[in-house]
C-alpha cells in the first residue's frame, strides 16, 4: 500500500454526518479521483473533517470494506482498494461481460422511446468526437452506457456495473487522454447502438465486451497505469 496521506483541510457540514452520508461522501471522493487507489484514510483526519467522533467514521470504512472500495492492514491502518495487475485484468473482463449482458437485455427489452433517446445521445456523441471535445463526449458517453443500463430493465445487472466501474474508475480515467481515443470510442459505439435498435441481443452483447475489453488493448493500458 502507498504511504501517502490524505489531506482532510476540506470543511464538511457536521449536521447529518452519519455514517452511511460520510460512507457517500468518501465514495463520491474514490469516484472522482480525490482519493487515489494506495491513500491511506487517517480516521483521527477524518473525524475532525466531519465533526463526529471516530465511531461514524469507523462504520463507514466497515461498509466501504465490505465493498472492497478500500482495505485495512492490520497495524498499518485502512486505504484506498488499489487492485494489482492480475485483478484489474479481472475487473475489466468481468466489467466487459457485465455491460455485455446489459447490452443483450436492452437490444431485447428497451421501449420505442428509449431507443429514440440512446440513437439521440449517441448523434450528439458523434459531432463531439470530431469536435475532439473531450468533456462533453465524456459526458455523452456516460449518459449513452447509463441508457443501455436503463434499458436492460435489470437493477442487479445495473448495479454490478456501477460498482465494478466504481472499482476501476482511477485506472480508466486517463484512458481518452490517448490520440484518437474519442474517436475510436465513437467508431465502437455504431455497432452497438445499432444492434440495439434492431432487436439483435446477440451482436449488441459482442459489440459491448469489444468496446469495453478494447479487444485486449485495454488491458494493456490498465496494466501500464497500474506499474507507474
Amino acid at each position: 500500500m502507498g504511504s501517502k496521506i490524505i489531506n482532510m483541510d476540506q470543511p464538511a457540514s457536521p449536521s447529518g454526518n452519519t455514517p452511511e452520508r460520510i460512507r457517500a461522501l468518501i465514495e463520491q471522493e474514490i469516484a472522482d479521483g480525490a482519493l487515489p487507489p494506495g491513500m491511506l484514510l487517517d480516521e483521527k483526519a477524518l473525524a475532525a473533517r466531519f465533526g463526529v467522533s471516530r465511531t461514524p467514521i469507523r462504520e463507514a470504512l466497515l461498509m466501504l470494506a465490505a465493498r472492497k472500495l478500500v482495505v485495512t492492514v492490520p497495524r498499518s491502518g485502512t486505504f484506498v482498494y488499489k487492485p494489482g495487475a492480475a485483478e484489474l485484468i479481472a475487473l475489466l473482463e468481468y466489467l466487459g461481460e457485465l455491460e455485455g449482458v446489459a447490452a443483450r437485455l436492452s437490444a431485447q427489452r428497451m421501449s420505442a422511446a428509449q431507443r429514440d433517446e440512446l440513437r439521440r445521445v449517441y448523434e450528439i456523441s458523434l459531432g463531439q468526437a470530431r469536435d475532439n471535445d473531450r468533456p462533453a463526449y465524456e459526458a455523452s458517453n456516460l449518459a449513452l452506457h447509463r441508457l443501455i443500463y436503463a434499458g436492460s430493465a435489470n437493477a442487479i445487472v445495473r448495479d454490478e456495473i456501477e460498482e465494478a466501474r466504481l472499482k476501476l474508475s482511477n485506472f480508466r480515467r486517463n484512458v481518452f487522454d490517448q490520440p484518437g481515443r474519442l474517436q475510436v470510442s465513437s467508431a465502437e459505439h455504431e455497432p452497438l447502438v445499432r444492434a440495439i435498435c434492431a432487436g439483435d441481443g446477440e451482436a449488441a452483447a459482442k459489440a459491448m465486451r469489444d468496446h469495453i475489453i478494447g479487444k485486449g488493448k485495454a488491458f494493456a493500458d490498465l496494466v501500464l497505469a497500474n506499474s507507474q
